[in-house]
């Protein structure tokens, strides 16, 4: 047995991926996730959080099903990934000062996108995050932009495309947490798409 460049996890010297994370033990730049995952949060970045939400935006507004992000801003992931559903996808956004995450949350309104940020508070607050047995209780703050189901573009041939849905759900996003920021900690502001 080695153990994965990436991942850390056990591999069979003889596996030329990794089980566990998918890439490759011979060439680290032709891994199948090479560029779309974190190294070092071991979840999805950016880059891949910002196509999702593109694509997973245009789907919403064609077929009007509603669709909402969650920005999460917390000192530890792997919590997040215990508190949503697999329909669900957790992505890091940035480390430039506390670390915020994107939760994309599909065939979500307004509502749910509340209680899953909701769900998310409770599961990292209850954790015991302490490594030496005291504990230690970490909060989280939450925004969400959500797109409702009757939601139309102006512009019904497309001109509003999928960089657009991208930048203003997001900004979207941005700025409920920073207004639910800006009136304390461990909150969750939820706000709707306007472009």
């Amino acid at each position: 047995m080695t153990t994965c460049w990436y991942c850390s996890t056990e591999v069979p010297e003889t596996s030329q991926y990794c089980p566990t994370c998918g890439h490759s033990q011979t060439d680290r730049t032709s891994s199948p996730l090479f560029g779309v995952v974190d190294p070092t949060t071991g979840i999805w970045n950016s880059k891949f959080v910002n196509a999702l939400v593109g694509q997973e935006a245009n789907r919403a507004v064609r077929y009007h099903r509603p669709l909402s992000v969650l920005t999460v801003e917390l000192d530890h992931a792997e919590r997040l990934g215990q508190a949503v559903r697999d329909t669900d996808t957790v992505g890091f956004l940035d480390a430039d000062g506390p670390p915020h995450f994107a939760i994309v949350l599909p065939e979500t309104d307004e509502q749910g996108a509340a209680l899953a940020a909701d769900k998310i508070r409770r599961s990292v607050a209850s954790h015991d995050f302490g490594t030496s047995g005291a504990w230690k209780r970490i909060t989280v703050s939450c925004g969400a932009a959500t797109i409702e189901p009757g939601y139309r573009p102006k512009d019904e041939a497309g001109l509003v495309n999928r960089r657009e849905y991208t930048g203003n759900l997001m900004r979207e996003a941005y700025e409920a947490l920073d207004q639910g920021r800006s009136a304390g900690t461990n909150r969750t502001t939820v706000g709707a798409y306007r472009p």
